[in-house]
């Protein structure tokens, strides 16, 4: 057996958000300022809006494939009529699929076929993929990429479902005060330095809290030993075989759930192209598997 490699933090580091170890133990059911402060980000409202009506909600991912292995989903969070899931992607390659379709299935969980268009209330969705990409791979993508698939025709409607792309690496590397308000959350996940989070914590009281636990966690060193150890080396290879094998599974074949939502998507007048450019599969496939089912 080969003895790991002690790692530890530089002086005035701390870790940055880059498994779902950590962020579980920054951002969870009991830390709720920093839950309020994120949702007040994604949506842009007022502490006054949001105190005391967000809920936590922890889901596992169903499998698409039996060598899958069990997952919870990062973050699930609802207000009101919006639900927000938040998923982090390390050595991420591209593929949205999964995520995307756990999104949809619990949009659609809210409408039921056949009931008409009109609703009391408008249910939506946000998914959120915040994405490591490996080395350079990351400085080519661009920061942040919004799909939105609208209500209605009526632009004042708003959106019925949303996801928001990061890559995380470009916000590394961008410094805190050359950042457009709605991106401090995505910066404070890449923050590396201590002065730098003392400083955002200052002029962002919410994240006090917050704060304090990573660098109380960045300043144990078995628990950094256990977060940038060989063993989650390994844990971050698994995820990047079960991404190519979920890339094997589409070129095979979509699974019956999945097809199963993208079904139920056409059945909800959504139109090929949408289906298409959030799945990532080809218009001419999204037909062929809408026609399958006729």
């Amino acid at each position: 057996m080969v003895k790991n490699k002690t790692k530890k933090l530089k002086e005035n580091e701390v870790l940055q958000v880059r498994s779902d170890t950590l962020m579980h133990d920054l951002i969870n059911e009991k830390e709720m300022d920093t839950i309020e402060w994120l949702v007040m980000q994604i949506l842009d409202c007022s502490y006054e809006d949001i105190h005391g009506n967000v809920a936590v909600n922890n889901i596992r991912l169903p499998r698409t494939n039996r060598k899958e292995r069990n997952k919870y989903v990062d973050l699930v969070v609802t207000y009101k009529n919006e639900k927000i899931i938040v998923e982090l992607n390390q050595h991420f390659d591209g593929v949205y699929v999964r995520n995307f379709l756990f999104g949809m299935n619990q949009l659609l969980n809210n409408y039921s076929l056949g009931s008409g268009n009109y609703y009391k209330e408008i249910t939506r969705v946000i998914v959120v993929n915040l994405n490591w990409y490996d080395g350079n791979i990351g400085m080519k993508i661009v920061p942040k990429k919004i799909y939105e698939i609208p209500y209605s025709d009526d632009e004042g409607d708003g959106y019925l479902f949303k996801m928001i792309n990061v890559n995380l690496d470009y916000y590394s590397k961008v410094c805190y005060d050359k950042l457009d308000v709605k991106d401090k959350l995505y910066k404070l996940l890449t923050i590396k330095e201590k002065d730098d989070l003392l400083k955002m914590a200052k002029e962002e009281k919410m994240l006090n809290r917050y704060s304090k636990k990573l660098i109380d966690l960045s300043s144990d060193d078995n628990y950094v030993e256990g977060i940038m150890s060989e063993e989650m080396e390994e844990f971050i290879e698994q995820h990047t075989m079960y991404r190519n094998g979920l890339k094997e599974g589409i070129s095979q074949g979509i699974q019956e759930n999945q097809k199963e939502v993208i079904i139920n998507m056409h059945n909800k007048k959504f139109s090929f192209e949408d289906i298409a450019s959030i799945t990532n599969l080809t218009k001419e496939e999204v037909e062929e598997i809408v026609n399958s089912n006729k």
